[in-house]
């Protein structure tokens, strides 16, 4: 076999795959669009909001060459409407215990070894839970050992109990002015920045 046809051959593969793409894309419609381009025809914009374009329920309309401001993005300070400390982050239920006279069942009931969250619901728990691993980006097994949980052998589970306190104390000192959580100091990092 000659070194020539083997070129001619591979040319001719490469030229017959572009001009059938070419033909394919020519000959298929673009979703929205009436069927293949003609020849005066401008390219649409994806944004164009000519009337052949679906917009979701609920969209304002869009007329072509306006430019619209973005809405000014959500206050992050940490200042609500109310001027209370507001905490992004995931929200972390009530520490407060049931009331005496409540029949519902008890976290200590439920769980073994429950120490500073006596007296909470038993549903309540795993939420409080959840809100403490986003509130400082970890996994369960940062304070508990794998499949154990009622086991104190991490440091980080007594950290976390004196932590418990001290959001506590501290909802009890603001009142009604605001609400502190593990997101407030935490951020999603296992230690506050300082």
């Amino acid at each position: 076999m000659k070194k020539e046809y083997l070129t001619y051959g591979l040319l001719g593969v490469i030229a017959g795959l572009v001009l059938g793409f070419k033909a394919g894309n020519w000959a298929t419609p673009a979703p929205g669009s009436a069927g293949p381009p003609s020849k005066g025809s401008e390219a649409q914009s994806v944004n164009s909001g000519g009337p052949s374009s679906e917009l979701p329920p609920n969209h304002p309309p869009i007329n072509s060459g306006e430019v619209v401001p973005a809405p000014a993005l959500p206050d992050n300070t940490g200042a609500s409407s109310t001027g209370a400390t507001a905490s992004a982050g995931p929200e972390l239920p009530s520490l407060d215990p049931l009331p005496a006279s409540s029949k519902e069942e008890r976290t200590e009931q439920k769980y073994k070894n429950i120490q500073v969250l006596k007296g909470l619901p038993a549903e309540r728990l795993m939420k409080i839970m959840f809100a403490f691993k986003g509130s400082l980006g970890v996994e369960c097994t940062y304070c508990h050992i794998k499949d154990e949980f009622d086991k104190d052998d991490k440091p980080t589970k007594q950290m976390a109990r004196k932590m418990i306190g001290i959001v506590r104390d501290a909802n009890e000192k603001i009142g009604s002015a605001g609400r502190v959580t593990c997101f407030t100091c935490h951020r999603g990092q296992q230690r506050p920045a300082q």
